[in-house]
């Protein structure tokens, strides 16, 4: 192989220990390289499922696969938004099947996704180049527990608030930002 170059090399003392997931985590902090917890999809493809997906079986998926993040897909294969086991079995679903008349069996992953449409993004140069706190502030600010990553309009990776806050052990001020009339609605506490 005469167009690579040697790596330089270096030897171990015996007796060296492993370094585990535990340990890495545990030394992240909120001054932490951001990408350290992103979920970068070249890496790890992510999960996906359609959006026209029964809420049932989607609860099952996400049961059974755990992942920080569902990516709704579209019937050409297209993202549409993004949700999670923890969305999946929210007091959010019941009350969008009550504003819909129906039962929570029979909605669909659409009617319950968060809408990548509203979902902020970042590009991965800037993913790179700051650090886990700017990306819970951002995140906070935005009122998102998902920051979609970019690179060339393509999505990357995604930041899971609930992920950074748990291997962190910090908490989270996110209050979501209403995605419809309905979600306003749903937010108001209403006399009756």
């Amino acid at each position: 192989m005469t167009n690579f170059n040697f790596l330089r090399t270096h030897h171990v003392s015996s007796g060296a220990r492993l370094v585990s997931t535990e340990q890495t985590e545990q030394a992240l902090n909120l001054t932490s390289p951001a990408t350290s917890l992103m979920q970068d999809f070249t890496v790890k493809a992510p999960i996906s499922i359609l959006a026209n997906t029964p809420l049932d079986a989607a609860r099952k998926l996400a049961t059974a696969t755990p992942t920080d993040a569902l990516m709704v897909m579209d019937d050409k294969g297209q993202v549409v938004g993004v949700t999670s086991s923890v969305e999946l079995q929210s007091i959010r679903v019941t009350t969008q099947a009550l504003q819909m008349g129906l039962k929570p069996s029979d909605l669909l992953v659409h009617d319950v996704m968060r809408s990548l449409h509203v979902l902020p993004c970042i590009s991965l140069q800037n993913a790179r180049n700051t650090n886990l706190g700017n990306v819970l502030t951002t995140m906070e600010h935005r009122g998102s527990f998902y920051l979609m990553v970019t690179d060339r309009e393509q999505i990357r990776g995604i930041f899971n608030a609930r992920k950074i806050a748990k291997a962190l052990g910090v908490g989270l001020d996110i209050t979501p930002v209403a995605q419809s009339f309905q979600d306003v609605v749903a937010s108001v506490e209403h006399p009756h």
